[in-house]
C-alpha cells in the first residue's frame, strides 16, 4: 500500500511515526489516500488531485521503498514517482515539469506590465535548478531573458534552437567551470529561445545551476514540447 499526501511539510510527517509509516495514522492525515500500487495512484492523481500542487508518495508498512515524488509533465498529466536525488533532498527541490529539480529562491518585490506578456510580472525571479545524468530539460521556450549560472556538480550542455515555431539544429554551449576546455559559468539564453539542457556525457554527479528569468518567470510565459 502507498500513501499518497500533499505536500506541505512531509518530513513532519514521517517524523512524528519515528520514521515508520503505519497505515491508521498516515490515513488521518488530513487529504492522505492509500492506494494498492503506483498505476492506481497515478490514475486517482490524473482524475482528481490539483496540477498545481505538489504531492509525495510514503510507503506502506510492509514496502523497502523510498519517499518518492509525484512528476507531472508540462500539461499536468502525472508521469512517474521519482526519488530525490541527494543535492535535491538538501535544498528540498520538487520535480520540475520539463524535468530535472527546482525551487524558486527569489522573486522582486517589484512589478511591472512589460508589452506582449499579457499581465503585471516580477522584474526579476531566481530558480536553483537540478539534473541528475542521464536526466533532461525538454526543449522550451520563455519569454523572458535567462541567465544560468554554474554551481556545482558536472558540466551541462545547453542547446539553443532559434526562434522560430519548433526548435531549429540547436547550437551548443557548455556550462561548467573548466575554462580551458571551453566551459563557461555563465551562459545567456534570449527571450523567446528555444532551449534544451542535459548533463554533458563526462558529467558523474547532479549538476545544480542557477536560473535567473527577466522578466520574472511565470508559467503562463513558458512553453514546452
Amino acid at each position: 500500500m502507498r500513501f499518497l499526501v500533499a505536500y506541505t511539510d512531509w518530513r513532519d510527517v514521517f517524523a512524528a511515526h519515528d520514521g515508520v509509516i503505519r497505515p491508521d495514522p498516515v490515513t488521518d492525515i488530513p487529504g492522505a489516500r492509500a492506494f494498492p500500487d503506483d498505476d492506481a495512484l497515478l490514475a486517482h492523481a490524473a482524475a482528481a488531485e490539483p496540477a498545481d500542487q505538489p504531492y509525495v508518495v510514503l510507503p506502506g508498512p510492509d514496502e523497502d521503498l523510498p519517499v518518492r515524488f509525484l512528476r507531472r509533465d508540462p500539461e499536468g498529466t502525472p508521469i512517474g514517482l521519482d526519488v530525490r536525488p541527494a543535492t535535491a533532498e538538501a535544498l528540498d527541490l520538487l520535480p520540475h515539469p520539463e524535468g530535472g529539480w527546482f525551487a524558486e529562491t527569489w522573486r522582486t518585490g517589484v512589478r511591472f506590465s512589460p508589452p506582449g506578456y499579457g499581465g503585471p510580472r516580477a522584474t526579476a525571479t531566481g530558480i536553483y535548478f537540478l539534473l541528475a545524468p542521464g536526466e533532461e530539460s525538454r526543449w522550451h521556450v520563455v519569454r523572458s531573458d535567462e541567465v544560468w549560472l554554474h554551481h556545482a556538480g558536472g558540466p551541462l550542455e545547453l542547446l539553443l534552437g532559434g526562434t522560430a515555431g519548433e526548435p531549429a539544429e540547436p547550437r551548443t554551449s557548455v556550462l561548467g567551470t573548466d575554462l580551458a576546455a571551453g566551459h563557461r559559468p555563465q551562459l545567456l539564453v534570449p527571450a523567446g529561445t528555444w532551449q534544451a539542457a542535459r548533463p554533458s556525457p563526462t558529467a558523474t554527479e547532479p549538476t545544480l545551476v542557477s536560473c535567473v528569468v527577466s522578466p520574472g518567470f511565470d508559467f503562463a510565459d513558458f512553453r514546452a514540447i
